[in-house]
């Protein structure tokens, strides 16, 4: 723990994050190694409120990693997983223990994360609510490609990993073989099954969801895509980690977003509703595209968010009106007050 942080008397927060697992130089390991910036900002957002926040990286083996969480005494999980030893879908594991064991923790309960690790079926979860998302066709890894059959430009992406992970300007494309070959070089970096979907023209926008405790959208923020000629205006993994490149010049956010007040009201409506439908707890994030008619479609729901101080979430709570320490603080004590230990909460 860094020595500058307080010593109290206060709830001892386990903030526990993913020990990165990529060696330097691989072409995710920017993504993978914020959740370290990320912890520590948590960690020292908690201290500066009165709460102890040792930091608890997760890899393997497991047994281990556990048993110090167990001896740590601590009140609360701080829940940062993104997955565990280098599998994405550790993550949705990891917190299931953290309910089997009885320990109060952060953020979207187990069922959100399992169905929001893949887009396809989060998709699927959202029509079934009535609830607007681009079209599009989930392709298993033993799943025949199928053709566009006239469709036009789709986008081709990892279904289950997120940080636009797999995401570059030739994942979007026009013909069957430009299809064929995406998937496939897919399958091979990530395993596990690939969404083809419907290119939507029309802008970006996220929108933050805070429920503390009943669900409300922080301001609508959007993607001003200014992309250089035979550039697609899509967020790449570039874009969004890859700071001063062509792609993040390209692709700078903007919130509030200047929008008219009826399609700001549709796309908060939208988002609350996906948050709800998909499960979600605390804080989550909607992605949504407008299509060629300008009607908004929902393309994926993030449950647990980045919590960066300088990513999405904590740029559009400041425009609403709540600092970074704030946001962190009131989760942290939702998620004491939803558990069973009665723990003296410190209120300033």
């Amino acid at each position: 723990m860094d020595a500058t942080r307080s010593d109290t008397n206060g709830p001892r927060v386990a903030v526990v994050y993913n020990r990165p697992v990529l060696p330097p130089g691989h072409p995710d390991a920017t993504s993978e190694g914020d959740v370290v910036r990320v912890a520590e900002a948590v960690a020292g957002a908690l201290e500066r409120n009165g709460f102890r926040a040792p930091l608890f990286p997760a890899g393997p083996p497991l047994d281990t990693f556990l048993a110090a969480l167990g001896a740590s005494g601590a009140d609360l999980v701080f829940n940062l997983i993104e997955g565990f030893g280098g599998v994405s879908g550790g993550a949705t594991y990891l917190t299931g223990l953290f309910e089997l064991l009885g320990r109060p923790y952060t953020g979207s309960p187990v069922d959100a994360l399992s169905v929001c690790q893949s887009k396809g079926r989060t998709k699927a979860l959202l029509r079934g609510y009535g609830l607007p998302t681009a079209p599009s066709v989930l392709v298993g890894p033993d799943d025949p490609i199928p053709p566009l059959a006239g469709r036009g430009p789709v986008v081709v992406k990892p279904d289950g990993e997120d940080g636009s992970l797999g995401v570059e300007q030739g994942s979007v494309v026009n013909d069957s073989r430009a299809l064929a070959e995406r998937v496939e070089r897919l399958r091979g970096a990530y395993g596990g099954a690939v969404l083809v979907e419907d290119y939507l023209p029309g802008p970006e926008f996220n929108v933050g969801v805070v429920a503390l405790p009943e669900p409300r959208a922080l301001p609508v923020a959007q993607v001003d895509f200014r992309p250089p000629p035979g550039h697609w205006p899509i967020l790449t993994y570039a874009a969004k980690w890859d700071e001063g490149s062509v792609e993040d010049l390209a692709s700078r956010v903007v919130c509030p977003a200047p929008v008219e007040r009826e399609l700001a009201g549709r796309l908060v409506e939208l988002a609350v509703s996906a948050f709800r439908a998909t499960g979600c707890r605390d804080y989550a994030r909607v992605d949504l595209r407008l299509d060629g008619r300008g009607e908004p479609m929902i393309l994926e729901v993030n449950p647990n968010p980045d919590l960066n101080p300088g990513a999405g979430l904590a740029r559009a709570a400041r425009a609403g009106g709540l600092e970074y320490d704030g946001l962190v603080v009131a989760i942290a004590r939702q998620a004491l007050a939803r558990g069973a230990r009665v723990i003296d909460v410190p209120t300033h």
